[in-house]
């Protein structure tokens, strides 16, 4: 577990992607005179670990992953498509398929531009814009699980602020009526926001402090949780506190969803609160002190939570929803295992 002071992204996911496209688009881009398909693959993978901002940085990867992904896919470059229903994709197209006899690789022609030229603009373009929809639309794909996991006057506890949860919840007011507890968080104190924003949109809104949990959970009949990142195993890194709320949740039975986009799917495996961790400044914890002032102890401050599948009840993501036993599934059809090393 590194220690540092927490230093802000550089890049979200999308904005990730948009660099890639400037990346690709620049003319000093470092790629071969004639690039192939796995030329390009190469190129991203580099400037993935160009941009990201640390081993904890999981989303440029993530984002990466996928965009290569679906190269392969739409170039079936490694026989994820069959070469026919790639001949009829691409003459779809108005796009004609060349095979060398000297090499292996594919290239295609269309009018005045052939090869490299048409790979760019006819599959690496096409599948970064396709991870870029996939990305701008996953809430509305979760929205629409909304209406089918709630009964009216349910109480639902959410903890820190989520995007994604707050239009969840959103989508879910227009045929149910129910409660909602906000956890508010003892360090960035971000639940009093998201209680502001819910409250704006006439829902029933409580906040309470964190160390109210352990007394309203037999009150709570569901927990929804956004999330940093979920690993492999359908273990989930999240917000400080958020390990302590779902062992609570156990205790008393209290089912946990996980919304989050695919995006955040991270192939990587944690076996303890330190696998993928850090400790930051203390000033992250109260800001308008100085170290001096806070000398008369050691504090520290992680950066996520681990909570072990055995914790969660359910993923609703942009691709379905699925339980700690089927999430693997997720993982294998969203990503390839070759490019587990990004």
């Amino acid at each position: 577990m590194n220690t540092q002071k927490a230093q802000p992204r550089l890049y979200s996911s999308k904005e990730s992607l948009l660099a890639l496209k400037a990346h690709l688009s620049a003319k000093n881009a470092k790629l071969p005179k004639s690039p192939t398909i796995e030329d390009y693959i190469t190129y991203i993978k580099k400037l993935s670990n160009r941009l990201k901002q640390g081993p904890l940085d999981f989303w440029i990867p993530n984002v990466y992953r996928r965009v290569i992904q679906v190269i392969r896919l739409m170039s079936s470059e490694d026989g994820f498509v069959q070469n026919k229903d790639k001949e009829k994709n691409f003459k779809a197209l108005g796009l004609t398929i060349q095979r060398s006899s000297s090499r292996s690789k594919t290239t295609i022609e269309t009018g005045a531009e052939t090869g490299s030229n048409a790979i760019q603009q006819y599959v690496i373009l096409p599948a970064i814009d396709q991870v870029l929809e996939e990305m701008e639309s996953h809430s509305d794909d979760i929205n629409t699980f909304a209406s089918t996991h709630f009964f009216t006057n349910e109480v639902l506890l959410v903890y820190e602020y989520s995007t994604t949860v707050l239009n969840f919840l959103l989508s879910a007011k227009k045929t149910r009526n129910f409660e909602i507890i906000v956890l508010e968080s003892e360090t960035e104190n971000l639940g009093k926001q998201f209680a502001t924003d819910l409250g704006k949109h006439q829902l029933n809104v409580t906040l309470t402090p964190f160390t109210n949990a352990y007394a309203i959970m037999q009150r709570v009949n569901k927990i929804l949780l956004g999330v940093d990142a979920i690993l492999k195993n359908g273990g989930l890194l999240m917000h400080p506190g958020t390990y302590a709320i779902c062992v609570l949740a156990k205790q008393f039975a209290v089912p946990v969803i996980v919304l989050s986009g695919a995006h955040k799917l991270t192939p990587k495996y944690a076996f303890d609160q330190t696998t993928f961790n850090e400790l930051v400044s203390p000033l992250k914890i109260n800001p308008n002190s100085t170290i001096e002032q806070m000398s008369i102890g050691v504090f520290s401050y992680i950066t996520f939570d681990y909570v072990p599948p055995e914790y969660i009840s359910l993923y609703i993501t942009n691709q379905g929803q699925y339980t700690p036993q089927s999430i693997y599934q997720l993982f294998s059809d969203f990503y390839n295992v070759k490019d587990e090393d990004i």
